[in-house]
């Protein structure tokens, strides 16, 4: 990852060396645009709203990103760029300490031109831009203890998805009380067990836009009825591109392996429920809250449930769908998804 600061408002690549490539699997630019000169001079933690510009091609070659029909930039090249810098912003930018790691405990994104997110020839890339403006909040003794985020994406220069994102900063003792609180805590109630009858069956690829098997994340569900899926995540055997990168995350679902199996969930709901064809559908809008962290050795359930069938601006097929995610009966993430066929 690249870092510069500038005053001037054009999005562009500026003749930075080739940064190192990231999670999103291909290199990118972080462009900090400060508001004026004076911040060079003042040479202190910003207490105001700060914009930044993450630039970078899509990835061509990634092992999850473009495993699947090809049809569409995969979402999470976007969020997982934004995870990617928001804790580099809060240490580099508002003066929080290193020691704090952040968390991402909402995200949101809408896609507002579906057609922008379609791949061109086969192999070929994109220019995605993320306009990022970041601002402090809970602010205690000029240092905050989160940061609010809203984003704009761009491919190619064209307005493709709006959105927001929430992370907050913990302290490492917090932090670690936190962790061995939920971990005791889910032990300590075996009344509310949860688990598999036996060895979870991945779902079929197909049905979730994958091709790859070591990229399918979720079972094929245990229960279903009237729109109603409920499927367990896989914590093993799947690629690695799933691995926490993070030592401090250890023992832990990474965030990229939970919003695949709420992206693969949508899309086996919608399918199930209404017959949208899994190679042409994308989700066109989620929103994701974050209420604790998942435990790879403990089962984790994914539960979907397909809304009404209805038709977007543009006369597309859309589903709404409802996903939650439990560990031990204990709410992990609850989120909403837009499922869209494309013509």
């Amino acid at each position: 990852m690249t870092v510069d600061n500038r005053t001037t408002s054009a999005p562009a690549i500026h003749g930075l060396a080739a940064a190192a490539a990231g999670s999103a699997g291909a290199a990118q630019h972080l462009i900090h645009r400060p508001a004026a000169r004076s911040y060079y001079g003042l040479n202190a933690p910003s207490l105001g709203e700060e914009h930044f510009t993450l630039v970078g091609d899509t990835p061509v070659a990634h092992p999850l990103f473009n495993d699947g029909p090809g049809r569409f930039h995969d979402l999470q090249i976007a969020t997982t760029g934004v995870r990617d810098v928001g804790e580099l912003v809060g240490h580099r930018y508002f003066g929080v300490p290193e020691d704090r790691p952040g968390l991402f405990y909402r995200f949101s994104l809408d896609l507002t031109d579906l057609s922008a997110w379609r791949t061109g020839p086969a192999g070929a890339g994109a220019v995605m831009e993320t306009r990022l403006s970041a601002r402090p909040a809970n602010v205690v003794a000029e240092v905050p203890r989160g940061l609010d985020f809203h984003l704009d994406v761009r491919i190619d220069g064209r307005p493709c998805a709006a959105g927001s994102a929430g992370m907050v900063f913990l302290m490492p003792k917090l932090y670690r009380k936190h962790v061995a609180h939920a971990r005791q805590a889910m032990r300590a109630v075996p009344e509310l067990n949860d688990a598999p009858d036996g060895p979870p069956r991945p779902a079929a690829a197909a049905e979730v836009s994958r091709c790859a098997g070591e990229n399918v994340v979720i079972s094929e569900p245990v229960d279903a009825s009237r729109g109603r899926i409920s499927s367990w995540v896989l914590s093993a055997p799947v690629s690695p591109v799933f691995d926490v990168t993070d030592a401090r995350q250890e023992g832990q679902f990474s965030g990229l392996h939970l919003l695949e199996a709420l992206r693969q969930c949508s899309l086996l709901a919608a399918g199930r429920a209404h017959g949208l064809d899994p190679e042409r559908s994308t989700p066109g809008a989620c929103q994701v809250h974050f209420r604790g962290q998942a435990e790879r050795a403990l089962p984790l359930r994914c539960v979907a449930v397909a809304g009404p069938l209805d038709r977007d601006p543009e006369g597309r097929p859309s589903v709404p769908v409802t996903l939650t995610l439990t560990q031990q009966r204990w709410a992990v993430a609850e989120a909403r998804t837009c499922v869209i066929q494309d013509h």
